[in-house]
């Protein structure tokens, strides 16, 4: 327990950072993944159940590519910074490509494939891969188990909240435009918080590299 609160203590900006972002990326994937087919209904595609193949092996090896790729860094710190830009490129991905299918540029099957590979380039790296990185840099002794438990936490308490504001009073509500603000919502916000994230380790880097001189 003492390590844990020293833990948290110690990297609270950056956890507070992140476990937000993380929550965002927790809340758009089940808006993705529990309310499709809402959203693939209002788009016309009710009655082509291949839509889902046709969008999700795409975005699944994609993202499997991209984090394999990550193995090859052996620099610890180098691979964070990394990982933070991997989250910040999958944001505003999200934005984008929403930007693009409102103007009608990309097709709702490009828009899906596009949005599913920022977001899972975002959600992936938190599942042990960023946490693994972060205690690795800062040699710092512990598993990721704790960290893990702390995100998800948050991260949960957002899906709920998903489900709530469906039950309570907006069973009604159209899913698409609720997905499309969402995709905004998350593009901005969570690319702030990442780059507030990737500042503020980059600079507790330095300070304790100074200190260990």
């Amino acid at each position: 327990m003492v390590e844990r609160k020293a833990f948290i203590s110690t990297f609270l900006p950056g956890i507070i950072l992140f476990v937000i972002a993380y929550m965002l990326l927790t809340i758009f994937r089940d808006f993705r993944d529990n309310y499709s087919a809402e959203v693939w209904k209002t788009l016309g595609y009710a009655n082509s159940p291949e839509i889902y193949t046709v969008t999700e092996v795409p975005v699944s090896f994609l993202v499997l590519i991209i984090m394999g790729s990550l193995m090859i860094i052996r620099n610890n710190k180098l691979a964070l910074m990394i990982n933070h830009l991997i989250i910040i490129l999958g944001m505003i991905l999200i934005g984008v490509s929403t930007f693009l299918f409102e103007q009608q540029v990309i097709s709702p099957t490009l828009w899906f494939i596009l949005i599913g590979l920022g977001l899972y380039m975002g959600y992936v790296p938190f599942n042990s891969i960023f946490f693994d990185r972060l205690i690795a840099a800062f040699r710092y002794t512990g598993t990721v188990g704790f960290i893990m438990y702390v995100a998800d936490s948050f991260g949960y308490l957002g899906s709920v909240s998903v489900i709530l504001f469906k039950e309570l009073g907006h069973r009604n509500v159209s899913w698409l435009s609720v997905f499309i603000s969402s995709g905004y919502l998350i593009s901005i916000a969570g690319t702030l918080l990442i780059i507030g994230s990737m500042i503020y380790f980059h600079k507790k880097h330095h300070n304790w590299k100074t200190t260990l001189v």
